[in-house]
């Protein structure tokens, strides 16, 4: 069952995932570096590049703590570039563009298209292969051949190890932009229910199984009484806030198979799958007696009306709502805070 209610989102998506990268790719720096630095110590006795590895390590931690109390995504993802930038091009001046250390320089791409943004990461990352092109062209000449031993195989699997982690972390990041778009579609912005738009895809789906198994199906189409006079009397963001705790509200009444969105202005749709008539009246019923003693903001009193349809053979989805709409105005012509059961042709 598809979830019929979800909290929005406190941050942007693009936002958030550039927060989560900054802060992985300041926590992966600062613990390589300093595991990177102490190999080249102990085990390479590589002091000038350990000594570079312990300043990145450091930095990187600096960045990490400040970011994780100024929250300032822009200066810490500016921070994280030029770190990144600056050791991997002293570290290619050191190794003298030796041990495959210019592959590193392959990381630049990614990390600042995602963290400065299309065309500040495209200065930078051509800047940065203007000045490799540059080091490699007035170097070419008095290079050496490149003798392959154990620092060059880390630095190889070090780099693919890097881009890995970099572009799982990439199509994560797209996967839930995507579902975040996808949600936003689907989802009432005001009461955050589910929208019409999905409703009628939920409808058409229980339509189509209960068509195949012969199960019953109800729906209920509830409209909130007098709503203008709520808006007239006490304003339109007390209003907003009487629909948001109405939805609340019939959200918390519904069944968990039920899915319950709002329909359009103040009415909202529940349909109820494997529900035969006694059931949605119990429900119905159920929903107004919680009603009457429900108090919303500011102590304000409301009452819902009910239009109750239950599907019969050959009837489609818009003749079955259709019949809980003409329920619907029935209860309010009648007299309003109650319901009314649809009869079982759509022409009544």
């Amino acid at each position: 069952m598809l979830p019929r209610k979800q909290a929005h989102l406190k941050q942007g998506g693009p936002e958030r995932h550039q927060r989560r990268l900054v802060y992985v790719v300041l926590t992966l720096m600062t613990g390589y570096f300093a595991m990177i630095g102490s190999l080249n110590v102990f085990l390479f006795h590589a002091y000038p590049t350990a000594a570079l590895d312990y300043i990145g390590g450091i930095g990187s931690g600096l960045f990490l703590r400040y970011f994780y109390q100024s929250q300032n995504l822009r200066i810490a993802s500016m921070g994280v570039v030029a770190i990144l930038i600056a050791v991997m091009l002293v570290f290619v001046h050191i190794a003298d563009g030796r041990a495959y250390s210019l592959i590193w320089i392959t990381l630049v791409p990614p990390i600042t298209f995602f963290l400065l943004g299309r065309r500040m990461g495209a200065c930078v990352t051509g800047g940065v292969f203007l000045y490799i092109i540059a080091f490699v062209y007035l170097r070419l000449p008095q290079w050496q051949p490149i003798e392959v031993g154990l620092g060059t195989l880390l630095n190889i699997i070090e780099v693919f190890i890097a881009h890995l982690l970099l572009f799982q972390l990439y199509e994560r990041s797209r996967s839930e932009a995507f579902a975040e778009l996808e949600h936003l579609s689907e989802t009432d912005k005001l009461t955050g229910l589910v929208n019409r738009s999905r409703l009628d895809v939920i409808l058409s789906d229980e339509l189509l199984q209960h068509e195949r198994s012969g199960r019953p199906l109800a729906l209920i189409l509830s409209d909130v009484d007098h709503f203008k006079r709520i808006n007239d009397e006490h304003g339109h963001l007390i209003g907003d806030d009487i629909l948001k705790g109405i939805a609340d509200f019939l959200f918390a009444q519904c069944r968990q198979s039920d899915t319950c969105g709002r329909w359009g202005g103040e009415e909202f749709l529940i349909i109820c799958p494997d529900t035969a008539v006694e059931e949605a009246i119990m429900l119905v019923e159920r929903i107004q007696q919680a009603c009457h003693a429900q108090k919303f903001i500011n102590d304000i009193q409301v009452s819902l009306s009910f239009g109750v349809a239950v599907h019969t053979a050959g009837t489609d989805a818009d003749q079955l709502l259709q019949r809980a709409d003409y329920a619907l105005y029935e209860a309010k012509r009648q007299g309003r805070d109650r319901y009314v059961i649809a009869q079982d042709t759509s022409s009544d």
